[in-house]
Protein backbone atom coordinates (compact mmCIF):
# COMPACT_ATOMS: atom_id res chain seq x y z
CA UNK A 1 0.00 0.00 0.00
CA UNK A 2 1.12 3.53 -0.62
CA UNK A 3 2.94 5.20 2.26
CA UNK A 4 1.78 8.50 3.25
CA UNK A 5 4.68 11.20 2.43
CA UNK A 6 5.70 13.38 5.59
CA UNK A 7 4.89 16.66 3.58
CA UNK A 8 1.14 15.07 5.04
CA UNK A 9 1.43 14.45 7.83
CA UNK A 10 2.96 17.53 8.53
CA UNK A 11 0.31 19.50 7.44
CA UNK A 12 -2.14 17.42 9.21
CA UNK A 13 -0.21 18.35 12.52
CA UNK A 14 -0.20 21.72 11.33
CA UNK A 15 -3.55 21.96 10.79
CA UNK A 16 -4.51 19.44 14.34
CA UNK A 17 -2.33 22.33 16.29
CA UNK A 18 -3.79 25.31 15.19
CA UNK A 19 -7.57 24.09 14.94
CA UNK A 20 -8.16 21.75 17.66
CA UNK A 21 -4.97 22.25 20.56
CA UNK A 22 -4.17 25.87 19.99
CA UNK A 23 -7.52 27.02 20.73
CA UNK A 24 -8.06 25.06 23.75
CA UNK A 25 -4.46 26.14 25.81
CA UNK A 26 -5.48 29.25 27.92
CA UNK A 27 -1.61 29.73 29.52
CA UNK A 28 0.23 32.54 28.30
CA UNK A 29 3.49 29.75 27.92
CA UNK A 30 0.91 27.20 26.35
CA UNK A 31 0.14 29.81 23.63
CA UNK A 32 3.54 30.57 23.22
CA UNK A 33 4.73 27.03 22.58
CA UNK A 34 1.88 26.43 20.26
CA UNK A 35 3.30 29.31 18.24
CA UNK A 36 6.90 28.11 18.39
CA UNK A 37 5.57 24.46 17.25
CA UNK A 38 4.09 25.75 14.43
CA UNK A 39 6.97 27.66 13.30
CA UNK A 40 8.95 24.13 13.79
CA UNK A 41 6.30 22.31 11.80
CA UNK A 42 6.22 25.01 9.02
CA UNK A 43 10.42 24.85 8.74
CA UNK A 44 9.80 21.06 8.65
CA UNK A 45 7.51 21.60 5.75
CA UNK A 46 9.20 23.65 4.05
CA UNK A 47 12.13 21.08 4.49
CA UNK A 48 10.18 18.47 2.71
CA UNK A 49 8.69 20.19 -0.21
CA UNK A 50 10.80 23.00 -1.26
CA UNK A 51 14.29 23.42 0.21
CA UNK A 52 16.12 20.40 -1.02
CA UNK A 53 16.58 22.19 -4.66
CA UNK A 54 17.54 25.36 -2.41
CA UNK A 55 20.06 23.47 -0.48
CA UNK A 56 21.06 21.84 -3.42
CA UNK A 57 22.23 25.38 -4.92
CA UNK A 58 23.69 26.49 -2.10
CA UNK A 59 25.88 23.20 -2.18
CA UNK A 60 26.88 24.29 -5.42
CA UNK A 61 27.67 27.71 -4.42
CA UNK A 62 30.29 26.77 -1.84
CA UNK A 63 31.97 24.08 -3.70
CA UNK A 64 32.72 27.29 -6.15
CA UNK A 65 33.25 29.14 -2.92
CA UNK A 66 35.97 26.67 -1.96
CA UNK A 67 37.43 26.62 -5.27
CA UNK A 68 38.08 30.08 -4.72
CA UNK A 69 38.93 30.39 -1.42
CA UNK A 70 41.57 27.17 -1.91
CA UNK A 71 43.13 29.41 -5.02
CA UNK A 72 43.63 32.18 -3.06
CA UNK A 73 45.00 30.88 -0.44
CA UNK A 74 47.72 28.51 -2.88
CA UNK A 75 48.49 31.84 -4.67
CA UNK A 76 49.17 33.65 -0.81
CA UNK A 77 51.26 30.54 0.21
CA UNK A 78 48.95 30.22 3.11
CA UNK A 79 49.03 26.83 4.69
CA UNK A 80 45.33 25.74 5.68
CA UNK A 81 44.30 22.18 7.04
CA UNK A 82 40.89 21.40 5.69
CA UNK A 83 38.60 19.11 7.58
CA UNK A 84 38.08 15.74 5.49
CA UNK A 85 34.73 15.42 3.56
CA UNK A 86 32.91 12.10 3.88
CA UNK A 87 31.18 11.09 0.11
CA UNK A 88 28.09 11.15 0.29
CA UNK A 89 25.51 9.94 -2.98
CA UNK A 90 21.60 11.47 -3.13
CA UNK A 91 19.83 14.39 -3.33
CA UNK A 92 17.59 14.66 -0.11
CA UNK A 93 17.69 17.04 2.33
CA UNK A 94 19.29 15.00 4.99
CA UNK A 95 21.91 13.99 2.19
CA UNK A 96 22.41 17.97 1.63
CA UNK A 97 22.43 19.16 5.01
CA UNK A 98 25.22 16.74 5.27
CA UNK A 99 26.91 18.15 2.53
CA UNK A 100 26.72 21.92 3.73
CA UNK A 101 27.29 21.24 6.93
CA UNK A 102 30.69 19.62 5.07
CA UNK A 103 31.49 22.66 3.00
CA UNK A 104 30.58 24.90 5.93
CA UNK A 105 33.31 23.54 7.88
CA UNK A 106 35.93 23.28 5.12
CA UNK A 107 34.85 27.35 3.83
CA UNK A 108 35.77 28.44 7.57
CA UNK A 109 38.40 26.79 8.39
CA UNK A 110 39.92 28.34 4.79
CA UNK A 111 38.56 32.02 5.63
CA UNK A 112 39.86 31.79 9.39
CA UNK A 113 42.98 30.91 8.01
CA UNK A 114 43.42 33.93 5.48
CA UNK A 115 41.51 36.51 8.06
CA UNK A 116 44.78 35.29 9.99
CA UNK A 117 47.41 36.00 7.85
CA UNK A 118 46.05 39.42 6.41
CA UNK A 119 48.46 41.42 8.38
CA UNK A 120 50.77 39.66 5.45
CA UNK A 121 49.40 40.85 2.60
CA UNK A 122 49.74 43.41 0.82
CA UNK A 123 47.06 46.47 0.26
CA UNK A 124 45.74 44.97 -3.00
CA UNK A 125 45.58 41.30 -2.04
CA UNK A 126 43.56 42.73 1.16
CA UNK A 127 40.84 44.32 -0.93
CA UNK A 128 40.57 41.27 -2.60
CA UNK A 129 40.29 39.27 0.87
CA UNK A 130 37.76 41.67 1.96
CA UNK A 131 35.76 41.38 -1.28
CA UNK A 132 36.22 37.48 -1.18
CA UNK A 133 35.40 37.31 3.44
CA UNK A 134 32.43 38.88 1.98
CA UNK A 135 31.13 36.61 -0.32
CA UNK A 136 31.81 33.75 2.32
CA UNK A 137 29.33 36.12 4.48
CA UNK A 138 26.65 36.04 2.03
CA UNK A 139 26.58 32.66 1.50
CA UNK A 140 26.65 31.71 5.07
CA UNK A 141 23.61 33.97 5.19
CA UNK A 142 21.46 33.28 1.82
CA UNK A 143 20.44 29.79 2.96
CA UNK A 144 18.74 30.70 7.09
CA UNK A 145 17.68 33.81 5.23
CA UNK A 146 15.78 32.90 2.09
CA UNK A 147 14.62 29.71 4.03
CA UNK A 148 13.14 31.51 6.82
CA UNK A 149 11.39 33.97 4.48
CA UNK A 150 10.16 31.11 1.72
CA UNK A 151 6.16 30.63 1.99
CA UNK A 152 5.42 27.39 3.21
CA UNK A 153 4.31 25.18 0.07
CA UNK A 154 -0.16 24.96 0.48
CA UNK A 155 -0.07 21.37 -1.55
CA UNK A 156 -2.99 20.36 -2.91
CA UNK A 157 -5.97 21.99 -1.62
CA UNK A 158 -8.32 20.64 0.77
CA UNK A 159 -11.75 18.84 -0.80
CA UNK A 160 -14.72 21.04 0.52
CA UNK A 161 -17.66 18.85 0.83
CA UNK A 162 -21.01 19.36 0.20
CA UNK A 163 -23.27 21.32 3.39
CA UNK A 164 -21.00 21.91 6.83
CA UNK A 165 -19.90 20.16 9.94
CA UNK A 166 -22.84 19.45 12.42
CA UNK A 167 -23.35 23.09 14.60
CA UNK A 168 -25.73 23.66 17.22
CA UNK A 169 -27.59 25.91 14.75
CA UNK A 170 -28.29 22.94 12.77
CA UNK A 171 -28.96 20.28 14.94
CA UNK A 172 -31.64 22.48 16.55
CA UNK A 173 -32.99 22.53 12.93
CA UNK A 174 -33.41 19.24 12.71
CA UNK A 175 -34.91 18.46 16.33
CA UNK A 176 -36.99 20.93 15.57
CA UNK A 177 -38.22 18.97 12.30
CA UNK A 178 -37.99 15.51 14.17
CA UNK A 179 -38.92 16.01 18.57
CA UNK A 180 -42.09 15.97 18.91
CA UNK A 181 -42.02 19.13 20.73
CA UNK A 182 -41.48 21.25 17.12
CA UNK A 183 -40.22 24.39 17.43
CA UNK A 184 -40.39 24.24 21.02
CA UNK A 185 -37.32 22.31 21.55
CA UNK A 186 -33.57 24.37 21.97
CA UNK A 187 -30.10 22.52 21.90
CA UNK A 188 -28.07 24.16 24.96
CA UNK A 189 -25.16 22.65 24.48
CA UNK A 190 -22.98 20.33 22.22
CA UNK A 191 -19.31 18.60 22.70
CA UNK A 192 -17.17 16.36 20.57
CA UNK A 193 -16.48 13.19 22.23
CA UNK A 194 -12.90 12.02 21.45
CA UNK A 195 -11.78 9.09 20.49
CA UNK A 196 -13.77 6.47 17.65
CA UNK A 197 -12.37 5.93 14.20
CA UNK A 198 -15.60 5.50 11.89
CA UNK A 199 -17.48 7.97 13.32
CA UNK A 200 -18.18 11.51 14.85
CA UNK A 201 -20.18 11.56 18.28
CA UNK A 202 -21.16 14.81 20.38
CA UNK A 203 -22.58 14.77 23.63
CA UNK A 204 -25.86 17.11 23.25
CA UNK A 205 -27.95 18.71 26.15
CA UNK A 206 -31.49 19.80 25.01
CA UNK A 207 -34.26 21.62 26.50
CA UNK A 208 -37.60 20.14 25.83
CA UNK A 209 -41.08 22.20 25.68
CA UNK A 210 -41.89 21.34 29.52
CA UNK A 211 -39.09 23.25 30.66
CA UNK A 212 -37.03 19.43 31.42
CA UNK A 213 -33.27 19.65 30.08
CA UNK A 214 -32.28 16.39 28.76
CA UNK A 215 -28.99 14.64 27.67
CA UNK A 216 -28.20 13.02 24.25
CA UNK A 217 -25.50 11.36 22.10
CA UNK A 218 -25.57 12.49 18.18
CA UNK A 219 -23.62 9.28 15.85
CA UNK A 220 -22.53 11.38 13.11
CA UNK A 221 -20.64 10.20 9.37
CA UNK A 222 -17.39 11.91 8.74
CA UNK A 223 -18.55 13.62 5.26
CA UNK A 224 -15.51 11.39 3.62
CA UNK A 225 -16.39 8.24 4.64
CA UNK A 226 -13.59 5.19 4.94
CA UNK A 227 -16.85 2.47 3.69
CA UNK A 228 -20.38 3.10 2.27
CA UNK A 229 -21.18 -1.03 2.40
CA UNK A 230 -23.50 -2.58 5.37
CA UNK A 231 -23.97 -1.40 8.66
CA UNK A 232 -20.90 1.31 7.97
CA UNK A 233 -23.49 3.62 6.32
CA UNK A 234 -25.30 5.39 9.06
CA UNK A 235 -28.66 4.80 8.24
CA UNK A 236 -28.39 0.68 8.25
CA UNK A 237 -27.20 0.79 11.54
CA UNK A 238 -29.62 3.18 13.13
CA UNK A 239 -32.40 1.28 11.80
CA UNK A 240 -30.31 -2.14 12.66
CA UNK A 241 -30.44 -0.34 16.43
CA UNK A 242 -33.79 0.42 16.37
CA UNK A 243 -34.88 -3.40 15.51
CA UNK A 244 -32.72 -4.65 18.50
CA UNK A 245 -33.39 -1.90 20.82
CA UNK A 246 -37.00 -3.37 20.70
CA UNK A 247 -35.90 -7.17 22.00
CA UNK A 248 -34.98 -5.82 25.20
CA UNK A 249 -32.01 -7.97 25.35
CA UNK A 250 -28.99 -5.75 25.40
CA UNK A 251 -28.29 -2.95 27.32
CA UNK A 252 -28.38 -0.42 24.59
CA UNK A 253 -29.09 3.41 23.20
CA UNK A 254 -32.65 4.07 22.26
CA UNK A 255 -32.14 5.48 18.62
CA UNK A 256 -34.44 8.17 18.10
CA UNK A 257 -34.54 10.23 15.13
CA UNK A 258 -32.47 9.78 11.65
CA UNK A 259 -31.17 12.79 9.75
CA UNK A 260 -30.57 11.60 6.60
CA UNK A 261 -29.75 14.09 4.00
CA UNK A 262 -30.60 16.91 6.26
CA UNK A 263 -30.22 20.28 4.36
CA UNK A 264 -27.02 22.07 4.93
CA UNK A 265 -25.05 19.37 7.24
CA UNK A 266 -22.18 17.55 5.14
CA UNK A 267 -23.28 14.10 6.32
CA UNK A 268 -26.22 11.82 8.07
CA UNK A 269 -26.29 11.29 11.61
CA UNK A 270 -28.56 10.01 13.81
CA UNK A 271 -29.65 11.23 17.46
CA UNK A 272 -29.87 8.94 20.63
CA UNK A 273 -30.48 8.23 24.50
CA UNK A 274 -27.66 8.52 26.74
CA UNK A 275 -26.16 5.99 28.35
CA UNK A 276 -24.78 6.07 32.11
CA UNK A 277 -20.95 4.98 32.23
CA UNK A 278 -17.73 4.95 30.81
CA UNK A 279 -15.71 3.18 28.32
CA UNK A 280 -13.17 0.86 30.44
CA UNK A 281 -10.28 1.22 27.94
CA UNK A 282 -9.43 2.19 24.28
CA UNK A 283 -8.66 -0.23 21.70
CA UNK A 284 -4.57 0.47 21.32
CA UNK A 285 -4.86 0.36 25.25
CA UNK A 286 -6.54 -2.83 25.73
CA UNK A 287 -3.87 -5.11 26.81
CA UNK A 288 -2.10 -3.20 29.42
CA UNK A 289 -5.35 -1.36 30.79
CA UNK A 290 -6.94 -2.83 34.34
CA UNK A 291 -10.49 -4.74 32.88
CA UNK A 292 -12.16 -5.99 36.06
CA UNK A 293 -12.98 -9.87 35.34
CA UNK A 294 -16.65 -9.29 35.83
CA UNK A 295 -16.74 -6.61 32.62
CA UNK A 296 -14.89 -8.96 30.84
CA UNK A 297 -17.43 -12.08 31.94
CA UNK A 298 -20.43 -9.50 31.16
CA UNK A 299 -19.32 -9.23 27.94
CA UNK A 300 -19.15 -13.00 27.14
CA UNK A 301 -23.07 -13.34 28.75
CA UNK A 302 -24.12 -10.14 26.44
CA UNK A 303 -22.54 -11.97 23.47
CA UNK A 304 -24.56 -14.71 23.82
CA UNK A 305 -28.03 -13.21 24.00
CA UNK A 306 -26.68 -11.92 20.65
CA UNK A 307 -25.63 -14.86 19.02
CA UNK A 308 -29.14 -16.55 20.25
CA UNK A 309 -31.30 -14.13 19.32
CA UNK A 310 -33.69 -15.45 16.64
CA UNK A 311 -33.47 -13.50 13.48
CA UNK A 312 -37.32 -12.80 12.97
CA UNK A 313 -36.30 -10.15 15.27
CA UNK A 314 -34.58 -8.00 12.48
CA UNK A 315 -37.29 -8.44 9.96
CA UNK A 316 -37.31 -4.89 9.41
CA UNK A 317 -33.88 -4.18 8.73
CA UNK A 318 -33.03 -7.46 6.84
CA UNK A 319 -35.78 -6.58 4.81
CA UNK A 320 -34.60 -3.35 3.90
CA UNK A 321 -31.09 -3.57 3.73
CA UNK A 322 -29.98 -7.47 3.60
CA UNK A 323 -29.86 -9.59 0.53
CA UNK A 324 -32.57 -11.83 -0.01
CA UNK A 325 -30.34 -14.93 0.64
CA UNK A 326 -30.07 -14.08 4.06
CA UNK A 327 -33.08 -16.61 4.47
CA UNK A 328 -31.61 -19.06 3.25
CA UNK A 329 -27.96 -18.71 3.74
CA UNK A 330 -25.89 -21.08 5.54
CA UNK A 331 -22.61 -20.04 6.97
CA UNK A 332 -20.44 -21.35 4.26
CA UNK A 333 -22.83 -19.43 1.74
CA UNK A 334 -23.54 -16.04 3.27
CA UNK A 335 -18.83 -16.12 3.84
CA UNK A 336 -18.82 -16.63 0.06
CA UNK A 337 -21.49 -14.16 -0.94
CA UNK A 338 -19.50 -11.74 1.04
CA UNK A 339 -16.63 -12.27 0.03
CA UNK A 340 -17.51 -11.73 -3.52
CA UNK A 341 -19.20 -8.43 -2.34
CA UNK A 342 -16.37 -7.33 -0.29
CA UNK A 343 -13.91 -8.35 -3.52
CA UNK A 344 -15.48 -6.18 -5.65
CA UNK A 345 -15.63 -3.36 -3.42
CA UNK A 346 -12.56 -3.48 -3.09
CA UNK A 347 -11.40 -3.24 -6.34
CA UNK A 348 -14.71 -0.77 -7.60
CA UNK A 349 -14.53 1.89 -4.97
CA UNK A 350 -10.81 4.04 -5.41
CA UNK A 351 -8.91 1.90 -2.73
CA UNK A 352 -5.70 1.83 -2.56
CA UNK A 353 -3.39 -0.86 -4.15
CA UNK A 354 -2.28 -3.48 -1.85
CA UNK A 355 -1.07 -6.80 -2.22
CA UNK A 356 -1.71 -7.39 1.41
CA UNK A 357 -5.38 -7.58 0.94
CA UNK A 358 -5.09 -9.47 -2.52
CA UNK A 359 -3.56 -11.97 -0.60
CA UNK A 360 -6.19 -12.52 2.32
CA UNK A 361 -9.26 -12.16 -0.45
CA UNK A 362 -7.30 -15.02 -1.95
CA UNK A 363 -6.73 -16.59 1.28
CA UNK A 364 -10.64 -16.18 2.26
CA UNK A 365 -11.62 -17.62 -0.63
CA UNK A 366 -9.64 -20.69 -0.65
CA UNK A 367 -10.79 -21.33 3.06
CA UNK A 368 -13.84 -20.93 3.60
CA UNK A 369 -15.33 -23.30 6.32
CA UNK A 370 -17.59 -25.77 5.18
CA UNK A 371 -20.23 -24.74 7.51
CA UNK A 372 -24.07 -25.85 7.15
CA UNK A 373 -25.19 -23.81 9.94
CA UNK A 374 -27.70 -20.85 10.34
CA UNK A 375 -25.97 -17.43 10.49
CA UNK A 376 -26.70 -15.25 13.12
CA UNK A 377 -26.02 -11.41 13.84
CA UNK A 378 -22.76 -10.74 15.10
CA UNK A 379 -21.39 -7.32 16.48
CA UNK A 380 -18.18 -7.42 14.47
CA UNK A 381 -16.54 -5.10 17.07
CA UNK A 382 -17.61 -6.56 20.30
CA UNK A 383 -14.57 -5.30 22.25
CA UNK A 384 -14.17 -3.62 25.19
CA UNK A 385 -13.48 -0.52 23.67
CA UNK A 386 -17.14 -0.37 22.52
CA UNK A 387 -19.27 -1.28 25.69
CA UNK A 388 -19.57 1.35 29.04
CA UNK A 389 -19.42 0.23 32.36
CA UNK A 390 -20.15 1.81 35.82
CA UNK A 391 -19.87 0.18 39.45
CA UNK A 392 -19.04 -3.05 37.50
CA UNK A 393 -21.65 -3.05 35.25
CA UNK A 394 -21.72 -2.61 31.67
CA UNK A 395 -24.61 -0.30 30.96
CA UNK A 396 -24.28 -0.09 27.18
CA UNK A 397 -22.67 -1.74 23.88
CA UNK A 398 -21.84 0.99 21.12
CA UNK A 399 -20.75 1.29 17.64
CA UNK A 400 -22.79 -1.08 15.85
CA UNK A 401 -20.92 -0.68 12.04
CA UNK A 402 -18.76 -3.45 11.59
CA UNK A 403 -22.37 -5.35 12.29
CA UNK A 404 -23.12 -8.07 10.09
CA UNK A 405 -24.76 -11.68 9.41
CA UNK A 406 -22.11 -14.24 10.24
CA UNK A 407 -20.54 -16.84 12.40
CA UNK A 408 -20.94 -16.72 16.03
CA UNK A 409 -17.71 -17.66 15.90
CA UNK A 410 -16.53 -14.04 14.39
CA UNK A 411 -16.95 -11.84 17.45
CA UNK A 412 -15.14 -14.42 19.78
CA UNK A 413 -12.31 -14.30 17.56
CA UNK A 414 -12.03 -10.93 17.03
CA UNK A 415 -11.99 -10.33 20.84
CA UNK A 416 -9.73 -13.02 21.66
CA UNK A 417 -6.43 -11.49 21.07
CA UNK A 418 -6.86 -8.65 23.73
CA UNK A 419 -9.18 -10.57 26.40
CA UNK A 420 -7.06 -13.60 26.48
CA UNK A 421 -3.84 -11.45 27.87
CA UNK A 422 -6.79 -10.48 31.04
CA UNK A 423 -8.43 -13.82 31.16
CA UNK A 424 -7.95 -17.33 30.16
CA UNK A 425 -9.29 -17.99 26.92
CA UNK A 426 -10.61 -21.28 27.72
CA UNK A 427 -12.86 -19.98 30.80
CA UNK A 428 -13.94 -17.17 28.69
CA UNK A 429 -15.55 -19.57 26.24
CA UNK A 430 -17.02 -21.98 28.70
CA UNK A 431 -18.80 -18.71 30.20
CA UNK A 432 -19.76 -17.60 26.97
CA UNK A 433 -21.32 -21.12 26.25
CA UNK A 434 -23.19 -21.76 30.19
CA UNK A 435 -24.88 -18.48 29.15
CA UNK A 436 -26.58 -19.71 26.47
CA UNK A 437 -23.95 -18.97 23.71
CA UNK A 438 -23.68 -21.45 20.44
CA UNK A 439 -21.48 -24.73 20.27
CA UNK A 440 -17.68 -22.85 18.63
CA UNK A 441 -16.81 -24.55 16.28
CA UNK A 442 -13.05 -23.87 16.68
CA UNK A 443 -12.15 -24.46 13.41
CA UNK A 444 -13.63 -21.33 12.19
CA UNK A 445 -11.96 -19.17 14.73
CA UNK A 446 -8.89 -18.43 11.91
CA UNK A 447 -11.30 -17.92 8.84
CA UNK A 448 -13.59 -15.36 10.86
CA UNK A 449 -10.64 -13.26 12.17
CA UNK A 450 -8.92 -13.51 8.95
CA UNK A 451 -12.44 -12.29 7.45
CA UNK A 452 -12.77 -9.76 10.10
CA UNK A 453 -9.70 -8.23 9.35
CA UNK A 454 -9.63 -8.23 5.51
CA UNK A 455 -13.09 -5.68 6.29
CA UNK A 456 -11.31 -3.62 8.23
CA UNK A 457 -7.94 -3.75 5.97
CA UNK A 458 -10.40 -2.67 3.06
CA UNK A 459 -11.36 0.11 5.54
CA UNK A 460 -8.77 1.68 6.55
CA UNK A 461 -6.87 1.50 2.92
CA UNK A 462 -9.51 3.86 1.46
CA UNK A 463 -9.07 5.80 5.17
CA UNK A 464 -5.32 6.06 4.12
CA UNK A 465 -6.44 6.80 0.27
CA UNK A 466 -8.61 9.61 1.71
CA UNK A 467 -5.79 11.03 3.99
CA UNK A 468 -3.32 11.02 1.03
CA UNK A 469 -5.75 12.66 -1.65
CA UNK A 470 -6.70 15.34 0.85
CA UNK A 471 -10.04 14.83 1.47
CA UNK A 472 -10.21 15.63 5.12
CA UNK A 473 -7.52 17.30 7.66
CA UNK A 474 -8.41 14.95 10.35
CA UNK A 475 -5.81 13.36 12.19
CA UNK A 476 -8.09 9.96 13.54
CA UNK A 477 -6.74 9.10 9.92
CA UNK A 478 -2.90 8.88 10.16
CA UNK A 479 -3.64 7.04 13.36
CA UNK A 480 -5.23 4.08 11.54
CA UNK A 481 -2.56 4.76 8.96
CA UNK A 482 0.21 4.42 11.70
CA UNK A 483 -1.14 1.84 14.40
CA UNK A 484 -4.56 0.44 13.57
CA UNK A 485 -3.83 -1.08 9.68
CA UNK A 486 -0.72 -2.73 10.73
CA UNK A 487 -2.03 -4.24 13.50
CA UNK A 488 -4.95 -5.78 11.80
CA UNK A 489 -2.85 -6.90 8.72
CA UNK A 490 -0.60 -8.69 12.15
CA UNK A 491 -3.91 -10.51 13.08
CA UNK A 492 -4.16 -11.44 9.71
CA UNK A 493 -1.04 -12.80 9.05
CA UNK A 494 -0.99 -15.06 12.46
CA UNK A 495 -4.58 -16.54 11.32
CA UNK A 496 -3.29 -16.93 8.32
CA UNK A 497 0.26 -18.81 8.40
CA UNK A 498 -0.19 -20.26 11.47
Amino acid sequence: MKITDNATYLRLAQHTLNSKIAPELTSGDGQAAAAMLAQVLDELLKRETGSSALLADQVAAGECLVDRLADFAAGKEVAVTLPEISPSQGTGFTTLAAQHDALTARIAALADSMAGYREHLPAVAQDALSALLLDVALWDQHYPLTQRDMAVPEGVPVAVPAGAPLSRDLLEAFLRSAHPDGAAVSVLAMQPIPGGFGKQTFRIRIREANGAERALIVRKSDPVPMVRKGAFLIDHEFHLLRDLYSTGILPLAEPLWLAKDFPGVDADFYVMQELPGTVPSSFMGAANAAIPEGIILQLAEHMARLHRMDMSCLSGFLDRFESPAVATDTIESCYRRQIAEWKHYYRQAGHLPSPFVTYLLDWLDRNVPSDQRRPVLVHGDLNIHNVLAEDGHITGILDWECAMIGAPEQDLAYVRPILSQHIEWDRFVAHYRASGGLPVNAATMNFTMAFSAMRLCIVFNKGVRNLQDRAHQDIRYAVIDLSLTPEFMKQAMACTTG
